[in-house]
């Protein structure tokens, strides 16, 4: 991870902050950014630097130490005097350390989990003599993109205990239809109350199911807009192209690229993402996210054509040898039969 943290300013806590604090404040944003409900890249690294932090002051020790003498000192030590190092040197594993601290606060690694039984909780402490009900029973609705954009009305089944008066169980097989509209976002719950276990003694608690996309091999969602990679050669991103995307509605999309595309470059496409649920006729966006591709070896041949190119006086600056060899090269390059200008269209 990289260093520079502030901890406290992480958790949005002042350095008189309380274990109680602490605690709520990492309930409250490791739920908010955590990858599987926030899909943002923002979000994931905000979760990472949360997950850190959390582990950092809610250790007496290692937010003692922190509280003292800052975080290099937290990671790679104080010397101690006799030629050693003394403290927690701590170390955060991005690929490791946050899903352990989450299943260590929770109780779970699922977040819908998590969530669903904060709201138990919370109902518990305000409603007023409550009815004797079951757990609720969550799991996630995993569904393709396609299904997502256009809609649809998904068959799921789940299996519920049933308890009989004689003390003896019995398992049912339950079938359920989830009416799917179009563009719903990701976390959308569909509750089916009444549908979980059984018991003489309770009402059975309610059966939720948590809309998640599958991985598509097109697309990434974020929100209402689609994010789709492009790997671009080199030679495309400096004299333009033309995109060609697959749509979820079975389209095929070419997105003109007429301007210099630098690393990192974006191109959205407005109106061709995920339907609005509030609005299924309008749609949010589509995103090309621009990887250029490099080429791994150039000649000296190359080298002098692509600096000619660079440095090319301009027309009204142009003497007649240097137009006519012009002529002559392109005369050359756009040849029929001798030339090489149709495979630059690779």
């Amino acid at each position: 991870m990289t260093r520079g943290l502030d901890y406290y300013e992480v958790m949005g806590l002042t350095r008189s902050a309380n274990d109680i604090d602490i605690r709520r404040a990492y309930r409250r944003l490791a739920l908010k950014y955590h990858p599987d409900i926030n899909r943002e890249k923002a979000a994931h690294d905000e979760f990472l630097r949360i997950c850190e932090a959390y582990e950092v002051l809610s250790d007496p020790r290692t937010k003692g130490f922190y509280d003292l003498y800052g975080e290099d000192a937290l990671k790679d030590g104080l010397p101690d005097g006799k030629g050693g190092l003394k403290g927690p040197m701590y170390r955060f594993s991005p690929e490791d350390s946050p899903g352990a601290i989450f299943q260590r606060f929770f109780g779970t690694n699922n977040p819908y989990e998590a969530l669903e039984a904060l709201s138990s909780q919370f109902e518990a402490m305000t409603s007023e003599d409550p009815p004797a009900k079951g757990k609720n029973k969550v799991y996630p609705l995993e569904l393709t993109l396609e299904e997502i954009f256009h809609g649809c009305l998904k068959k799921v089944t789940h299996k519920r205990k049933v308890l009989l008066f004689s003390g003896e169980y019995t398992e049912e097989e339950r079938t359920l239809t989830v009416d799917v509209k179009p563009g719903l976002p990701t976390g959308t719950r569909f509750v089916f109350e009444g549908e979980g276990n059984k018991t003489p003694k309770k009402e059975p608690g309610p059966v939720i199911f948590v809309l998640k996309p599958k991985p598509h091999a097109r697309f990434v969602r974020r929100g209402s807009d689609l994010v789709h990679k492009v790997t671009m050669p080199l030679h495309h991103a400096l004299i333009g192209t033309s995109v060609e995307v697959r749509t979820l509605d079975d389209r095929d999309l070419k997105v003109p690229i007429a301007d210099i595309v630098r690393p990192g470059s974006t191109v959205v496409v407005p109106g061709e993402g995920m339907p609005l649920p509030a609005a299924p006729h309008t749609r949010g966006n589509l995103i090309l996210e621009i990887e250029l591709l490099f080429p791994t070896h150039l000649s000296e041949t190359q080298k002098m054509l692509l600096r000619s190119a660079f440095f090319l006086p301009p027309p009204t600056e142009q003497n007649e040898d240097q137009k006519k060899a012009l002529r002559d090269y392109e005369a050359a390059f756009k040849h029929e039969l001798k030339g090489w200008a149709t495979v630059f269209k690779r």
